[in-house]
């Protein structure tokens, strides 16, 4: 990601705040997953003048792990909130609609769950729970 990251000018951040050492699954599918959330949150910044994402680990109340990818970009509609995850749903000319739908899919299988929380116009927040 690093290269899309700086032709982009976006501020990349990670913070990891877990006591946590590791997080039981399929690597390749949970890579696929963050890098997924990652491309989703760099096309959100595209008018951003000052882009930043920032990722966050840390842990939960209930013993569980929990990562944030957090972007400062244009939100999500709240009309769009129930269809981001609903397979070929897109808002994007060249996306297929496959991306949220198969994150959500590869977080069923790793017993965990994938939620978001927007404010348009200021900040998205994708949350990973395991």
């Amino acid at each position: 990601m690093k290269e899309r990251l700086e032709t982009e000018a976006v501020n990349f951040q990670i913070r990891n705040d877990s006591s946590k050492q590791e997080v039981i699954g399929d690597e390749k599918l949970l890579t696929q997953v963050v890098i997924n959330l990652i491309n989703n949150a760099i096309d959100a910044l595209c008018d951003s003048e000052s882009k930043r994402i920032r990722l966050r680990v840390h842990d939960l109340p209930d013993s569980k792990i929990q990562l944030d990818v957090i972007d400062n970009g244009c939100g999500i509609d709240k009309e769009l909130m129930d269809k981001i995850f609903v397979p070929f749903f897109t808002t994007k000319e060249q996306g297929s609609g496959i991306g949220l739908s198969l994150s959500r899919q590869i977080m069923r299988m790793h017993k965990g769950t994938i939620a978001v929380n927007t404010k348009p116009g200021k900040q998205t927040t994708f949350f990973l729970r395991f």
